[in-house]
């Protein structure tokens, strides 16, 4: 509206923003205010008349000088061509020329070169509005000759009084529950809020309830949601599979059904770490005092970890054939997955009894141009390096803070570590380091929550609370990197071990051929023999 009162119109414009939240119709808006004969200009608005020839086209659509072009269909270089050779022309009314290109990101790269001169050195009667869902998919020479306005979504209270609105307009009866499931279910679209009424509306008749609105656009009730979200938080997997059941014989999409989960352990990991309202979340206070008494019965790692395993899950879900299957076996591994328990290293494992079975040894093959022999030979089998923990050391405090927070410690012992001691050879400082493309696990460790578990863990180990400092740094070898390293080596040693074992040098020379593959026993169990 500044602009237009100071008439400091620019050449272009670029409206950005999610689907549905009125781009295109602000830019035809824009284009009205822009052409109108009779522009009315006043303290907080600024109006078209829509009575003159030019609003009317417009509003019709068939102005020829405010010309919208589909950029996904329109994309090529052509298309970009007939547009540069129609802007020399002067408009045929009024005093601008006013190209709209929609879905702008969908121009070839080709498309874009040819529109750069044109916005280089535009005719001063042409004026571009640009709009895109994908603002970075715009060539940066394209961006910075752009005035550009990003677009908020529209909020579920505003969704909820425009479509009161809506319905008061129309004579309909509809329950406020009902019209904030719609807003909600819009996600920030007025123009998918609208036509999820219109379909309420066609399904419902003039009285619309919030039960026929969950049963015309397949809405999950938040209880079923919660249900689901305590069975697994409290380690049931036969009543979280019992609730995706019922769901799925009413007929809801277990993508949404997954989504929405997705979103219900957002919330439960913001409440554990300490969010005291709903606000900006799309839940209510009952579903919300719920959730956060369910994530109680739950580490914050723990949930990190459930809501990993369905957002990753997502994608299988929406591909398979059979989604229900595999949202089940999802469930089912998020509700038995127990925290990992660290074993300390003065603790012994209860030796096996004298009547067990050894562990059988690995059989190595030797193919013969007859058949294939299978020779059994006593070879050794790696086993897992031990930690050498020293007193006041990084590898200690690791093993320390694994007792208690697996997760922080498999972070931690992906990093290098810097202790910074007094004269009395007291622990003063910390410095923790990660190679740069780990920047994930620094990103990790300066999250508030772990910052505080470090605090605590640091009094415990070295006896007075240090705050770490956390970057990124090549610093040589992790404790990852060299309990891999190490187990390699010993793998190797044994496979070496195998091949010049003296019985199957024996049987090489006896029934020639050569040693098939190697299978190491216990390679993906701790309780590995020698």
């Amino acid at each position: 509206m500044n602009a237009i009162r100071a008439e400091r119109i620019h050449q272009a414009y670029l409206f950005t923003g999610s689907r549905g939240i009125g781009k295109t119709s602000i830019a035809r808006i824009f284009a009205k205010v822009i052409r109108c004969e009779n522009t009315s200009i006043e303290a907080e608005t600024t109006r078209s008349c829509d009575e003159c020839a030019s609003c009317r086209e417009i509003t019709a659509g068939t102005s020829v000088d405010v010309i919208e072009i589909d950029g996904a269909s329109n994309n090529g270089v052509e298309a970009v061509r007939e547009i540069r050779e129609n802007a020399k022309y002067l408009p045929s009314t009024g005093k601008r020329k006013i190209y709209i290109i929609d879905e702008v990101h969908m121009l070839t790269t080709a498309a874009f070169n040819a529109l750069l001169k044109t916005l280089e050195e535009p005719p001063p009667h042409v004026i571009f509005i640009f709009a895109t869902t994908e603002p970075h998919k715009i060539p940066a020479t394209i961006l910075s000759r752009c005035q550009r306005f990003d677009y908020r979504r529209i909020t579920i209270a505003q969704a909820q009084a425009r479509l009161l609105q809506i319905a008061q307009a129309e004579q309909i009866q509809i329950e406020p529950g009902a019209l904030a499931l719609i807003a909600r279910a819009a996600e920030g679209s007025m123009r998918d809020a609208l036509s999820l009424l219109d379909q309420v509306i066609a399904f419902s008749g003039a009285q619309v309830s919030v039960q026929s609105v969950r049963e015309s656009i397949g809405l999950i009730e938040g209880q079923t949601l919660i249900g689901i979200v305590n069975a697994v938080f409290a380690r049931n997997a036969l009543t979280a599979l019992q609730h995706v059941d019922q769901a799925y014989q009413r007929g809801h999409d277990l993508r949404v059904l997954t989504r929405s989960l997705i979103e219900f352990l957002h919330a439960a990991i913001l409440a554990k770490i300490g969010a005291q309202s709903p606000e900006g979340l799309e839940l209510s206070e009952e579903e919300w005092k719920e959730l956060s008494n369910s994530a109680k019965q739950r580490e914050l790692e723990e949930i990190e970890m459930i809501f990993q395993v369905l957002h990753q899950g997502l994608e299988w879900i929406a591909r398979s054939p059979q989604p229900k299957v595999v949202l089940d076996i999802l469930l089912v591994k998020c509700a038995t997955a127990e925290a990992l328990v660290f074993l300390d290293s003065d603790e012994v494992l209860p030796a096996k009894p004298m009547a067990q079975a050894p562990a059988p040894a690995p059989s190595p093959v030797l193919t013969t141009p007859a058949a294939a022999i299978p020779v059994a030979a006593p070879v050794a089998t790696p086993v897992p390096p031990t930690l050498s923990v020293k007193s006041n050391s990084w590898e200690g405090f690791i093993e320390h803070a694994r007792k208690t927070r697996p997760l922080l410690a498999s972070i931690l012992e992906h990093g290098n570590c810097v202790l910074n001691r007094d004269t009395l050879g007291a622990v003063s400082g910390m410095i923790i380091s990660f190679p740069p493309n780990h920047v994930h696990y620094r990103d990790q460790l300066q999250n508030r929550v772990y910052q505080e578990h470090l605090l605590s863990f640091t009094k415990e180990y070295f006896g007075t609370a240090i705050k770490a400092q956390v970057d990124l740094k090549e610093s040589g070898e992790s404790v990852a990197g060299k309990r891999e390293r190490e187990l390699k080596e010993r793998e190797l040693n044994s496979r070496n071990a195998a091949q010049n074992h003296p019985i199957i040098k024996e049987a090489r020379s006896l029934f020639g051929g050569e040693l098939g593959p190697i299978e190491l026993t216990g390679s993906d169990s701790g309780d590995r023999d020698e």
